[in-house]
């Protein structure tokens, strides 16, 4: 007669915990797994297991100290490998380490699809693209509805700067794992990197449906709105996010921005700080967009120091150049020479430069390194200073090392207007223009005595989403030259043949184009247009800070500009602009009726002799 054997007990415990670890409920699994280990404190599969359970539960330290017993007991299983490299990976280890697990998870089995996901996540993060591009691919001809495998990939094309391609990943992988709002957020971060705006609002509409109260998804919203300049319902969306996980510093980040953009100024520094604090290790970021909000509360002490912070910020859109001459911090420049470069557009140069005058007497030498129509614009104010195209090569590192010091023009504030009364104390205006030339445009106005003579530009050339909201088209406009007698000049650079055919059919008396004159690339003529102004209005562009230099009298209308109004109603830096903020819940074509209520009250006792003067008439 046979002997009936025992059941394995063990067997049967691991193979329920694995059953109830698949649908979900790992703290019941680890019940389990627990129970079997105390009975055998020695079997790999019951070790490891429990290990898994506690990184699914959140536990990752603990979860590594049993998987790395479990492979003490057992160093020949492949999976043990896998989930130890899973494990790190939640503990942020560096590629080179995960990589050398998962390499032994495939000297074991070179089939372990976990080993070589990870493995590919690893590639990726050392721009080993087309290693990492070969495992997803054999990974997806294995098992083509492999979710894991196609958020990965649409990952890796997404750091390669391929996200054209990633984003159809990113919807597969949706349409593969509904359930998991992981795919979602990723398919939202990729739509906002290609500005996908309107896809995106409908993508997230669903999501939000589908988990109410998931953090992530609520930031990835207030991000999307926060980039389509929807200032107040971004604000909304990042408090909730950020009211569901306050310690994540990336939805810290994302409250403070929104909440400065709405000129809510001291609660956005609230919130920075605190993100700041949560997140040393993410300086940068944090210390960028601390400074914009110490600036906006007026802080310049506290502002200008950080303002160097964005050349470090991995976001950053800023130019980064490299040298090999230190940074000047301030120090004696007598018998020496110092260049400066523009890292941000032509208005931060513009406004920048209004200090050139107090750094030129400081140094023996001054290079300004900027483009080609700038460096003539500024050779014409400064024949003191040299100005030049920029010298650098492809990497942006410098190729001329005839100077001691370097700074971007933008950093000049910090240490030339460290306060206001150095703002006050400031002569205005310190560039110079063509005179002559301003004087022939101004004749070429009829009745230039008699009414007063209205600049005027509408946009920038770059009509982003983010931007556009805050400019106006030609028709949104016209009111304002419907509502006066006056003699209005096309300041607006980069036009359209039907804006200026739209305007010139309007206002066929009243509204005036100088063809010869490119308002773009020769800024010489477009000073000496300005010039011949009483007044402008303009959209948040260089139109407005080649005024602001001159001291021509402004309306500027735009958002919040940290860096320009630095807390204060109006631009410190132009003393005779009237800064108007638009709306930001409604569009700004709402917005014309307070601006001609502002122009109307500016030119109400007009006469020519401000400009006159101005012209030496």
């Amino acid at each position: 007669m046979a002997t009936q054997t025992a059941p394995n007990t063990i067997r049967d415990r691991l193979l329920k915990g694995i059953a109830l670890q698949q649908a979900g409920e790992f703290e019941k699994a680890q019940r389990i797994y627990k129970q079997a280990v105390k009975k055998a404190p020695n079997n790999a599969d019951a070790v490891h297991l429990l290990g898994v359970t506690y990184r699914q539960l959140g536990y990752p330290k603990r979860a590594l100290e049993y998987i790395q017993k479990a492979i003490e007991i057992d160093p020949n299983q492949a999976p043990f490998y896998a989930n130890l490299a899973r494990t790190m990976m939640d503990l942020g280890a560096d590629a080179d380490s995960l990589l050398a697990v998962c390499n032994k998870a495939l000297t074991i089995n070179p089939k372990e699809r976990e080993a070589r996901n990870i493995a590919g996540i690893a590639l990726t993060d050392k721009k080993q693209f087309e290693e990492a591009e070969y495992i997803f691919q054999s990974l997806l001809v294995e098992d083509p509805d492999n979710e894991d495998a196609y958020r990965n990939f649409g990952n890796l094309l997404l750091a390669a700067d391929r996200a054209h391609h990633a984003i159809n990943f990113f919807i597969k992988a949706v349409i593969l794992e509904p359930d998991n709002p992981k795919n979602y957020i990723l398919r939202a971060r990729c739509r906002l990197k290609l500005q996908q705006y309107e896809p995106s609002q409908y993508e997230l509409t669903e999501a939000l449906e589908r988990f109410p109260n998931n953090a992530d998804i609520k930031h990835e919203a207030a991000r999307l709105l926060f980039s389509m300049n929807e200032a107040s319902m971004a604000v909304d969306y990042s408090k909730q996010a950020y009211e569901l996980d306050p310690y994540d510093h990336h939805k810290g980040v994302t409250l403070g921005v929104s909440l400065l953009m709405s000129r809510q100024n001291e609660e956005s520094l609230k919130v920075l700080k605190k993100a700041r604090k949560n997140a040393p290790d993410h300086a940068p970021t944090i210390d960028w967009n601390l400074s914009l909000a110490y600036l906006a509360n007026g802080d310049l002490k506290r502002g200008w120091p950080l303002h160097r912070a964005r050349f470090d910020d991995p976001s950053g859109t800023v130019m980064k150049r490299k040298f090999e001459v230190p940074l000047w911090n301030g120090e004696d420049l007598s018998n020496k020479t110092i260049m400066i470069w523009g890292d941000q557009g032509l208005g931060d140069a513009l406004k920048s430069g209004t200090v050139l005058p107090e750094l030129i007497a400081k140094a023996e030498k001054v290079i300004i390194e900027t483009s080609e129509k700038g460096a003539k614009f500024f050779s014409y104010s400064f024949p003191e200073a040299t100005a030049r195209l920029a010298k650098m090569n492809t990497d942006k590192e410098q190729t001329a090392f005839d100077y001691d010091y370097h700074m971007s023009m933008a950093d000049l504030a910090g240490v030339l207007r460290p306060t206001f009364q150095s703002f006050k104390d400031a002569r205005c205006p310190v560039y110079s223009f063509e005179k002559d030339r301003a004087i022939s445009y101004l004749k070429r106005l009829k009745g230039y005595e008699e009414k007063p003579v209205v600049g005027f530009s509408w946009r920038s050339r770059n009509l982003a989403a983010s931007r556009a909201r805050f400019y106006l088209s030609a028709p949104e406009f016209s009111p304002i030259l419907e509502s006066r007698d006056a003699i209005f000049v096309n300041l607006q650079y980069a036009t359209v043949a039907k804006e200026i055919q739209y305007f010139q059919k309007r206002f066929p008396e009243k509204f005036n184009f100088f063809e010869d004159v490119d308002l773009f690339d020769d800024l010489l003529g477009a000073a000496a247009l300005t010039n011949c102004c009483d007044f402008v209005v303009s959209a948040n562009t260089s139109v407005a800070d080649i005024c602001g230099i001159y001291n021509v009298p402004t309306i500027r209308f735009g958002p919040q500009e940290p860096a320009l109004l630095l807390g204060q109603d109006n631009p410190p830096w132009y003393p005779s602009m009237i800064y108007m903020y638009s709306y930001t819940d409604r569009a700004c074509a709402e917005f014309v009726p307070e601006i001609i209520k502002e122009l109307d009250k500016q030119l109400s006792d007009w006469s020519p002799d401000q400009r006159n003067a101005r012209l030496g008439l």
